[in-house]
């Protein structure tokens, strides 16, 4: 009797462990979609707005911008020393790539109609903001 109680605590005490685990999991894979719609906003954000994008003293449509910072996101997702994709958020997206050269270290500039000019992750954060709060309101 007694190995009959112990044999069902450690079932009951693996099934809670496994269920744990599982549901674990599934908030993981729930934040990557969070996160990769986050990011996938902030892209489509670069390539919709009426600004010229800086990188290493070169000017850069949207377009060219969005197709330069998808490539970078696309390459470090699949770098065998950078995390798992699935562990990417928008605001590494942002600090790590989006912010400045990987070759020369200067930061990337946005420069808008009226010719003013800010680092890229200061715009970048503040349209996360805005789509934040968006999908807050939703």
């Amino acid at each position: 009797m007694v190995l009959f109680k112990r044999g069902v605590s450690l079932l009951l005490l693996s099934l809670c462990m496994f269920s744990q685990f599982t549901l674990a999991e599934t908030a993981s894979d729930s934040n990557w979609v969070l996160h990769k719609q986050r990011i996938e906003a902030l892209l489509q954000a670069i390539e919709q707005a009426d600004l010229t994008f800086v990188r290493n003293g070169s000017e850069h449509n949207p377009q060219q911008a969005g197709e330069h910072l998808r490539m970078k996101l696309k390459r470090a997702q699949n770098s065998w020393f950078a995390p798992d994709k699935e562990s990417w958020t928008a605001e590494m997206f942002i600090d790590k790539l989006a912010s400045k050269s990987s070759l020369s270290g200067k930061p990337y500039q946005i420069r808008f109609t009226n010719g003013e000019q800010v680092d890229s992750s200061i715009w970048l954060y503040q349209q996360l903001a805005l789509y934040d709060q968006q999908q807050g309101a939703q």
